[in-house]
């Protein structure tokens, strides 16, 4: 990330298409056959508007897993970013925090604050299920 992008609080991932996924209760539905930048490890998409409180990253790990998180770093609200190549998030901002996938703060003022939020994730019919 390059220091303009990380000033700005830029972000290297891209949202998902409005038709990829939908908000019912407190679930995101994803569509996993129309995100193919998350079919592959590193990949990743968020998501916002149609009703959520905050923007929702998903992940797909380098263990091949999927994971979602609330888009905000506990330390100033910024978007996350993975690490590519490795198993680890990063805030979009000028000190960068780091992430593991379980949200643990590995590094970055983040350290004096929460951990990030993850969210609870199941699978079906080739469908990612959010619980927010």
């Amino acid at each position: 990330m390059n220091i303009f992008k990380a000033i700005m609080g830029k972000c290297d991932t891209a949202p998902l298409a409005d038709d990829v996924w939908s908000l019912m209760d407190s679930q995101i539905t994803l569509d996993l056959a129309k995100a193919p930048a998350l079919s592959e490890k590193g990949g990743a998409g968020y998501m916002a508007g149609k009703g959520l409180a905050k923007p929702v990253l998903v992940v797909r790990g380098q263990d091949n897993n999927l994971y979602a998180y609330e888009n905000a770093c506990p330390h100033g609200g910024r978007k996350i970013d993975p690490v590519e190549g490795e198993s680890r998030l990063r805030c979009c901002s000028v000190n960068h925090s780091t992430f593991d996938y379980n949200g643990k703060v590995l590094s970055g003022p983040a350290q004096h604050k929460h951990e990030l939020r993850r969210l609870l994730t199941s699978q079906a019919d080739g469908k990612l299920l959010i619980s927010l």
